[in-house]
């Protein structure tokens, strides 16, 4: 898949999963926001989990979609998880955490973790950036074990639109048999 940053063309690894497409591995992240954790089993766990991925937490525009994610989710009354995924490493986060204490999502990096594991995970979600370690800018849905919504903007440079990504979301089948309720 190819993106842009600016007017430079950027080659994604995979390809964006399709609405209805299974989670299909398990990964073992790093936790870094909120959370000691591991990555949860996204194939067995049930409920909503929104998935974000980030190029740079240090950059304004993925410290701004992680900040608005989960506001406007918790605007938005949306009962569901939120987990950041980045390649940065735990001292990246620091920064978020010291500005915005109240966010309650959790954010796991992919440095020092297993080479062929992230390769998995990157061609999975269409998101690996080509000769980098970097991660496209994206946002999954996954309800059940099964990815509902996704994006990943062609523009690249700055947020994504994550109100209209919600707006389409909320109006789909599957929102329905969400539900509701306040993070």
């Amino acid at each position: 898949m190819k993106v842009y940053l600016g007017d430079m063309p950027v080659e994604l690894t995979g390809k964006r999963p399709k609405n209805g497409s299974k989670w299909k591995e398990d990964f073992q992240l790093t936790p870094v926001l909120n959370t000691d954790s591991k990555f949860p089993n996204l194939r067995r766990r049930r409920g909503v989990f929104f998935i974000s991925t980030l190029p740079n937490v240090r950059s304004f525009a993925c410290s701004t979609q992680v900040l608005d994610l989960e506001l406007e989710i918790k605007k938005r009354k949306i009962s569901a998880k939120i987990i950041h995924l980045a390649s940065d490493g735990k001292d990246s986060w620091n920064e978020i955490k010291k500005l915005h204490p109240q966010l309650k999502a959790h954010g796991y990096s992919l440095k020092d973790c297993d080479q062929n594991e992230i390769n998995i995970l990157k061609t999975m979600l269409g998101v690996g950036v080509v000769s980098s370690n970097r991660l496209a800018h994206g946002l999954f849905v996954i309800k059940d074990g099964m990815i509902i919504s996704s994006l990943i903007p062609k523009q690249q440079y700055g947020t994504p639109n994550i109100k209209r990504f919600l707006n389409k979301l909320q109006s789909s089948k599957h929102f329905h048999k969400i539900g509701k309720f306040t993070l």
